[in-house]
């Protein structure tokens, strides 16, 4: 009896250190959100990492990436990929072609940049994890949980969240089919005046381009 009293005891404590840790990651995390949605403009210069059971290495690549409400310009390596907030047009450097598509039809496959940053706001649980020193500055460390793990890419989700400043600087996304992406954010400038314009692919600039509706 003594045992099975303790055992629940045990338990209970547990259940309340979950529900502290909870509480605790939501007060960071909607702070951080906050902040983020309170920027006109958002430039980000990060590197990624991918790992896939498909690859025997990991493939890395640097970028950046520019955020104005719903649009964003994202650069890495081998590709641009442009959304004005309806459509998205993904630019292959090295073929010279490019994909257009409808922004509505993309949004169940592709993570665009300012969801990146705010993941945690649509269908996660999350839990604090203490802090962790990070390119020289103390972060809060939060893991994210989907609330719905069957219609769900990723099983678990790491981020490092600058202390002082209240921001993003390292998202970790573990796949269920044992994908894995490492996001580092290298630099972050702030309220940039960026043209709508930007945000759109310009044919007349990549002569000979070929595009294509998917």
């Amino acid at each position: 009896m003594k045992k099975t009293i303790n055992i629940l005891v045990a338990i209970l404590f547990l259940g309340i250190g979950y529900a502290q840790d909870s509480e605790k990651a939501k007060a960071i995390l909607d702070k951080a959100s906050e902040k983020t949605k309170g920027y006109k403009t958002l430039t980000i210069k990060f590197g990624v990492t991918i790992s896939s059971p498909d690859n025997d290495e990991p493939i890395s690549q640097k970028g950046t990436v520019q955020i104005k409400g719903d649009m964003y310009k994202l650069n890495i390596t081998d590709q641009e990929v442009y959304c004005d907030g309806t459509n998205i047009t993904t630019y292959l450097k090295e073929d010279n072609e490019c994909y257009k598509s409808l922004l509505e039809d993309a949004e169940e496959d592709v993570l665009s940049p300012k969801e990146i940053l705010t993941i945690w706001e649509d269908g996660y649980k999350y839990r604090y994890d203490g802090t962790q020193q990070y390119a020289g500055s103390t972060c809060e460390v939060i893991f994210l949980y989907p609330k719905d793990p069957a219609n769900s890419e990723f099983h678990t989700v790491k981020l490092l969240i600058n202390q002082e400043k209240s921001e993003v600087v390292y998202v970790y996304l573990k796949g269920k089919d044992g994908t894995n992406m490492k996001y580092k954010l290298v630099d972050m400038q702030r309220d940039l005046e960026i043209d709508d314009s930007n945000f759109t692919f310009n044919e007349a600039e990549h002569p000979g381009v070929e595009c294509f509706d998917e």
